[in-house]
């Protein structure tokens, strides 16, 4: 016989006791929400024979479970164990118990994958990420079968579907089955019973913009959760054109040569954007054309992603005399270069023309995540395109360092 021996904290054991069908739980970072989601699962599961499964957004968040299994479950009560690799890194996707049960793990970005399933019991990993229609069109009528149970759990994302089943969890008399809780980091912390230090969440949630640290530790539910860019159209002013007498510009530049673009801003000294170029698909040689005429054209300092490829053609750049700077992406620089521009924009200092919907929608779709290290991750959501908001972030980064000009008068 194996025995299995795990310890909750007290936010845990007190979903953990709950006799509801279905449970939705918004929890901070590191409050242990795979791991409690797979003790309940892998308990469940021993008990009751069946088919399981534990669903996540994207095959790559199938990592934390992979290693919450390997690290907490004796591997020997398991039959059978199949793992695929993500991205070079194997993850479970079918597990088999002495007594029968079938535990899948699976994806849900892909439309219809997940239909044809039935489920004693599922668990929603990163719940708010999933898309409405995978619960209510595949997940959901799964469960019918077996009256089975649900549990979500994610940190919250704004206030969307999975808002509306918190707020029916706290609804019991008008929906029995459901039952939901807000739980923070804090309730994670040794000194409420935990395993973490809360000096340690202390210094994550210091190191967060505000309402990254309001979502991500203090779990709120968060209307413009997740939004990196706001008043946007309070901003939305003036238009392109040629540069302005007695206007000094900064440009910014963010480079590519295939699948992503080349973009080049004009932004000049009152943060209005003068100038805009996007083009692909062209080798270096015109991309350079292309730099040296904008640059020509707005006379002032342009800042150019110097990082891998950027790097040569900084160096020719420079060589042909365009004043030039680089500058090196690394995750700490980059959160700087977005943050700075978030805050311009926060203040209302930055103008977009009319009719620039590209830069205006790669704003709006701008998001972060909260890594595991506790650090943010800035970018466009996968499929998306960024070139456009790096470049304007170059250009505010360059315009925000200018000195202010020395005025005689006489």
């Amino acid at each position: 016989m194996v025995t299995i021996k795990w310890r909750l904290h007290p936010g845990q054991r007190q979903v953990w006791r709950s006799k509801a069908r279905f449970k939705v739980v918004g929890c901070g970072r590191r409050w242990g929400k795979t791991e409690f989601g797979w003790k309940k699962l892998l308990t469940e599961a021993l008990r009751s024979p069946g088919p399981y499964g534990w669903i996540v957004p994207w095959y790559k968040e199938l990592r934390p479970v992979t290693n919450t299994i390997d690290d907490s479950t004796p591997l020997s009560i398991f039959t059978v164990r199949r793992k695929i690799a993500i991205g070079g890194i194997p993850v479970y996707r079918y597990l088999e118990l002495p007594n029968g049960s079938q535990i899948y793990l699976n994806s849900a970005d892909l439309e219809d994958s997940l239909r044809g399933v039935k489920y004693r019991g599922v668990v929603l990993d990163e719940a708010p990420s999933i898309r409405r229609s995978r619960w209510e069109k595949e997940i959901a009528p799964s469960l019918m079968d077996y009256g089975g149970w649900a549990i979500f759990i994610g940190s919250p994302k704004g206030r969307n579907w999975f808002h509306e089943l918190y707020l029916r969890g706290q609804d019991r008399a008008s929906y029995p089955e459901w039952e939901s809780w807000r739980q923070t980091s804090y309730t994670n912390t040794k000194g409420r019973g935990g395993f973490l230090e809360k000096e340690e969440i202390d210094l994550i949630r210091s190191q967060l913009p505000e309402l990254a640290a309001r979502q991500e530790i203090m779990a709120e539910f968060l209307e413009d959760a997740g939004v990196v860019f706001r008043n946007i159209e309070v901003c939305r002013a003036g238009a392109t054109g040629d540069p302005e007498p007695y206007r000094r510009y900064t440009i910014g530049v963010d480079l590519a040569k295939t699948m992503d673009w080349t973009v080049l801003v004009a932004l000049d000294d009152t943060g209005h954007i003068r100038g805009f170029e996007r083009f692909n698909q062209l080798d270096w040689g015109f991309q350079k054309a292309r730099i040296r005429s904008f640059a020509d054209r707005y006379r002032g300092l342009t800042v150019i992603d110097s990082t891998g490829v950027g790097d040569p053609i900084y160096d020719d750049l420079v060589r042909d005399g365009v004043k030039i700077q680089g500058f090196k992406f690394t995750s700490e620089s980059k959160r700087q270069l977005i943050e700075n521009l978030s805050i311009a924009f926060d203040k209302r200092e930055i103008t977009i023309p009319r009719g620039l919907e590209v830069l205006e929608n790669e704003l709006k779709a701008y998001t972060y995540e909260l890594t595991t290290g506790g650090n943010v991750r800035y970018g466009a959501p996968e499929g998306l395109h960024d070139d456009a908001v790096t470049a304007l972030a170059l250009a505010h980064w360059g315009r925000s360092r200018m000195p202010e000009p020395a005025f005689i008068f006489g």
